[in-house]
């Protein structure tokens, strides 16, 4: 038949939908994660049992140790009440932090009923910052890995991360600081991809954008980040990835000041909280911790107790700075690192978690520094010690030294840390702020008010429905709301760490006076752990 016309008929899928771009992308897909596998498939047999290593390590024996401290319970109430009432706290939220900490601790909760899975919060805040370690420790490895860092180094960095002791003990308790590292680390690897290309460098402003929001400390490492950024970028197209990138990061943090405008709580004014007004607290108005060269500070006396769980990791990391400001590709880390220690130099204020701050970069420039050592390739320093390095018999002392100060490293954790690990994964007596908690509700009404602790303020309210809530012990005197419509006060749950200093009547007047009035009933621990628990007369009303 003349005239007649071809059809294009599309061909068929398997279920008949005519698309026949599914099947081949679905090949690609698999062909794509079958070559990387292939590509890492050795990296992959290193980090899986490490990071096994390192998640038991944490893991066991969390629920007993540390003791819990104030912050913990603060950010984990703080998540219950956005995942429960949606609201960023259940008091009046006044910007000390941002939110997006205990925006992921929430949202992790909300997915996997976190708050329901165990028997006390700071059990799932535990979990949580069990996830933040064993994230980190990956990120670590391939941090390592990107800096030219061999195997060996960057297993090692993530091991003295994981592994050490102080580490440990901070990683376990639930600081938005745990939560800062990852993203950290994140914003670090995406910054020194290997492909150079947008998607890695809005990558990684993102990340640091998520590290800032999650607590706004992170920002004082910008510089640091920003020449890592800078480093790696192809100078063909620089000025557009940084411009690109640049705007990325900084519309994802301007949604925090954005939401105090909306809220009408962006500058200082009567009768609300505003951003401005708890940042120029923050920076001006809080008390200074001092210098750490200040023997007689507070940050010197922070610095010995960090000292006191390990000292090796934190002097080795600071003792690796100057090698790491030889080789190029380790400055800004090194950077990184720098700023941490100035933080503790410029005589402000310094939260007693920040050391958490100073851990994964100590871990990452002392195994820097044994590969720069070593002479591994991209490591070795520019200029004439390159130059120097290039003979066989300098490769051969290299290794040879490198080596040592390998087996030193592993017999130095090997003496040292074990013994304190094993007492960190083994002590098993419970919480006494634990056996307070199951005493209240044995053994008081819901209906009572009682003043507690931050760190069991979610179980009361969550699992026992205490009703009218708790009040957190710093509520008493800090918050209008919390003073103004406190009629009685019932019962007092007070840990000697936090009632027995010398600052506690002047910080803490209602409870004082409270106290004056009341008789203890009840007491768990022993020494600066123990907790106690005491009835206020009821002829006693707190003063507005």
């Amino acid at each position: 038949m003349t005239g007649a016309t071809t059809l294009d008929v599309p061909d068929l899928t398997p279920d008949g939908s005519g698309d026949a771009r599914a099947p081949s992308l679905r090949r690609r897909i698999r062909r794509d994660c079958q070559a990387w596998i292939g590509r890492h498939l050795i990296s992959l047999v290193i980090v899986l049992p490490l990071l096994a290593v390192v998640g038991a390590v944490h893991g066991i024996g969390m629920a007993a140790f540390p003791r819990f401290v104030d912050d913990p319970g603060t950010y984990l109430s703080q998540a219950w009440s956005l995942q429960y009432e949606h609201r960023l706290s259940p008091y009046s939220y006044f910007y000390d932090h941002a939110p997006a900490g205990w925006i992921q601790i929430a949202a992790w909760s909300a997915l996997t009923n976190g708050f329901n899975r165990y028997d006390s919060a700071i059990a799932f805040g535990n979990e949580c910052m069990l996830i933040a370690k064993v994230v980190s420790s990956a990120l670590l490895f391939v941090l390592g890995r990107r800096l030219g860092f061999g195997r060996v180094a960057a297993t090692g960095a993530a091991l003295l991360f994981g592994l050490c002791p102080l580490a440990l003990v901070y990683g376990r308790w639930t600081f938005l600081d745990n939560l800062v590292t990852p993203w950290l680390l994140l914003a670090f690897v995406l910054a020194y991809s290997p492909r150079r290309s947008i998607a890695a460098a809005v990558g990684a402003t993102l990340a640091f954008g998520m590290a800032a929001l999650t607590k706004e400390t992170a920002l004082v490492v910008l510089p640091a980040f920003a020449w890592a950024l800078l480093q790696n970028l192809d100078r063909r197209n620089r000025a557009h990835l940084l411009v690109t990138s640049a705007f990325a990061g900084i519309l994802l943090m301007a949604l925090y000041p954005l939401m105090a405008l909306f809220k009408g709580e962006l500058l200082p004014g009567p009768g609300h909280n505003s951003l401005v007004g708890t940042a120029v607290w923050q920076l001006a108005d809080r008390a200074a911790s001092g210098s750490v060269l200040d023997p007689h500070s507070a940050t010197a006396d922070q610095l010995h107790g960090w000292l006191q769980y390990d000292r090796w990791l934190l002097l080795l990391g600071l003792a690796a700075i100057p090698v790491a400001l030889l080789v190029r590709r380790l400055r800004p880390v090194a950077l990184v690192l720098v700023i941490q220690w100035l933080v503790m130099v410029r005589g402000g204020y310094v939260p007693f978690m920040h050391v958490i701050n100073l851990l994964p970069w100590s871990a990452l420039l002392v195994a820097g520094a044994v590969s720069t050592v070593a002479g591994t390739q991209a490591l070795v320093p520019t200029g004439w010690l390159r130059a120097r390095a290039s003979s066989g018999a300098a490769h051969g002392v290299r290794i040879g030294v490198a080596g040592l100060l390998a087996l030193g490293l592993v017999g130095v954790a090997t003496a040292s840390w074990a013994p304190r690990l094993r007492q960190m994964t083994t002590v098993s007596q419970e919480q006494p702020l634990r056996s307070a908690t199951t005493w209240l509700a044995d053994n008081v009404a819901r209906n009572k008010v009682v003043v507690v602790h931050d760190s069991i303020w979610t179980d009361l309210v969550h699992r026992y429905g205490f009703n009218p809530r708790p009040v957190m012990i710093y509520k008493l005197d800090s918050d209008p709301a919390v003073r103004d419509n406190l009629a009685r006060i019932d019962y007092l749950v007070l840990p000697d760490w936090y009632y027995g200093t010398s600052e506690a009547p002047q910080k803490y007047p209602t409870l004082t006076e409270a106290r004056k009035h009341a008789v203890e009933v009840a007491s768990f621990g022993a020494g600066p752990d123990r907790v106690r628990i005491y009835r206020v007369s009821d002829h006693w009303r707190p003063s507005k």
